[in-house]
């Protein structure tokens, strides 16, 4: 079975320099297709147009890159298409040759536009396998589109547990906690939670790899207390998860539900507790009082109890953080991922050959 892998990104130059020398996480789509040896497809090989690329942004799909996809695959010989996100693997449902398997990872499947759209122009049929990344959006996604049991399967995302290790063990005392990320952070929350903590030094650490839109904490003043920190490389940006005592993540009440499951995944992987909020996607990356506390939406003052709690008590930060770091790696590590799909696909694979024969 020949596999083509597609990857929702532009591959930044060095970027294999920089795994192979232990600056940045094992990257999925490059170690897919060496699994599967093949080759995968960025947005590197697409034309620069920066307006069409904007319009694409806008609308969250890359019809350009689906376009060129579709062709590869047919030209090439490919028996199945892996697309990475729905951002291609949408588009990529009309245009790609029907012969050709086609397994698709969704990030964002409860999004009603998305679920319209699909169930108007019934791309569910188009795919060989629909992939969440929670149990509750395979559930959700099942549901809404109407498809049978086992067609729309749960796939959490992974984190390189070897790249995000702890140096050292936490001493639970740490100077300050810290909160990353950028995608439907919930900020304002977090902001009014530290404004009743005011002995708790906290380090807002706005940014994402991913996404370029305006941050919501630009709209509340900042107490005293919290530090606006730069966006930092993956080799800085360990160090920072292990200096801080826990990590907070808050959370937009959306339809993404299992948005900052990355930032909760390399927290705990560094060893480190999280404060998150309780989303329906999200609440699968942690274990409630286990290697982390979950608060409801926009509740400052749960938020502010769950911070203050965990704050005050040395000895659960580092029994919640050890904690944490044998969940990640004995459950969402990327090797296990990797074989996780690799099984998927060759599922795929079986169908191809029955469909050929």
């Amino acid at each position: 079975m020949r596999v083509l892998v597609v990857a929702t990104n532009a591959t930044p130059k060095g970027l294999i320099d920089e795994v192979r020398v232990g600056r940045h996480q094992r990257v999925d789509y490059l170690e897919l297709a060496q699994r599967f040896g093949t080759v995968h497809h960025d947005y590197n090989a697409l034309r620069p147009n920066r307006l069409v690329q904007r319009i694409e942004d806008l609308c969250r799909c890359d019809m350009r890159q689906a376009m060129a996809v579709a062709r590869l695959a047919k030209q090439g010989g490919y028996d199945a298409v892996l697309s990475l996100s729905e951002r291609a693997g949408i588009p990529l449902a009309l245009l790609l040759d029907q012969r050709i398997r086609h397994m698709v990872i969704f990030h964002h499947g409860m999004s009603r536009q998305k679920l319209r759209m699909i169930r108007a122009l019934k791309l569910q049929q188009r795919w060989s396998v629909i992939a969440a990344i929670s149990r509750a959006e395979a559930d959700g996604m099942q549901a809404a589109l109407g498809l049978d049991e086992g067609r729309v399967v749960a796939l959490h995302t992974p984190v390189d547990v070897d790249f995000y290790r702890p140096s050292h063990a936490s001493t639970g005392q740490e100077a300050f906690i810290q909160s990353l990320g950028l995608s439907h952070r919930d900020y304002p929350t977090l902001i009014r939670a530290m404004r009743r903590l005011p002995h708790i030094p906290c380090h807002l650490r706005v940014g994402s790899t991913w996404v370029t839109r305006r941050s919501n904490h630009k709209n509340e003043v900042l107490p005293p207390n919290i530090t606006l920190q730069p966006f930092v490389p993956p080799a800085t940006l360990r160090r920072c998860y292990e200096e801080s005592r826990f990590i907070v993540v808050p959370i937009q009440a959306s339809t993404q539900w299992s948005a900052g499951c990355t930032s909760v995944q390399a927290a705990q992987a560094m060893g480190k507790p999280v404060v998150a909020t309780r989303r329906p996607g999200l609440s699968e990356y942690l274990i409630d009082g286990e290697t982390g506390l979950l608060v409801e939406p926009g509740d400052e003052r749960s938020m502010a109890e769950a911070i203050e709690a965990l704050w005050n008590d040395t000895s659960r930060v580092i029994r919640m953080g050890r904690r944490a770091r044998e969940w990640i790696a004995s459950h969402h590590s990327l090797d296990q991922w990797l074989s996780r799909v690799e099984h998927l696909m060759t599922q795929t694979g079986k169908l191809v050959l029955a469909h050929s024969d």
